[in-house]
């Protein structure tokens, strides 16, 4: 079983410990509403991902929602780096994209949102090859690879970070309705999910 420790220090204000925190009081204390499908979450650690990584912060050998209970904003902050910035590569992007797919793999796992940056950068590279590095199409894996990365970071270099951003916040928004049309008891949370996506619009 996993325990996760809160003596990491995110006292510094580094982009990366600031953007964290910031999801951590964007997610806020203990709710468990019945139609999240995630279960209790606690400062965005839902039940679900507690049990898939194994949580067991008590000790008692399981992980139910007192394990969740348990979570601190620190211990939040520290799995989100470990499974939603490190983990996926985000590393390797600019550091102007981590704010919108570290919070979209939050909300909603990794793979998503690598799978979204991929999508926008193959529909860029064919209007024009040049805008990301003159790459070959990517392969749509939700994978961040070395090629993926390159073609991020040139894309950010020749069209700015903006165009970067909202083309992103633009794929968010588009699943979300997409999955709210798939299950329909998920439409209570659609406001507010996409108040959120849009929140890292730029002008």
């Amino acid at each position: 079983m996993t325990s996760v420790s809160s003596a990491q220090d995110f006292s510094s204000s580094s982009p990366l410990n600031r953007l964290l925190l910031d999801i951590v009081r964007r997610e806020g204390g203990f709710v468990a509403h019945p139609a999240d499908t995630g279960g209790p979450t606690q400062w965005g650690i839902s039940l679900r991902y507690a049990q898939g990584i194994g949580l067991d912060l008590d000790g008692d050998g399981d992980t139910d929602p007192d394990d969740v209970r348990a979570v601190t904003p620190a211990q939040a902050m520290a799995l989100y780096r470990r499974d939603f910035y490190e983990a996926p590569g985000f590393a390797a992007l600019p550091d102007s994209l981590a704010p919108v797919l570290v919070d979209w793999a939050v909300n909603s796992g990794p793979t998503r949102p690598v799978l979204a940056l991929q999508r926008v950068l193959n529909a860029l590279g064919q209007a024009d090859p040049t805008a990301v590095g003159g790459h070959e199409p990517l392969v749509e894996d939700g994978r961040v690879g070395p090629r993926t990365a390159r073609a991020a970071r040139a894309a950010v270099r020749t069209l700015g970070a903006a165009l970067m951003m909202n083309a992103l916040c633009d794929e968010r928004v588009a699943w979300l309705r997409a999955l709210v049309a798939r299950r329909p008891s998920q439409r209570v949370f659609l406001a507010g999910w996409l108040a959120r996506a849009n929140g890292f619009r730029q002008s």
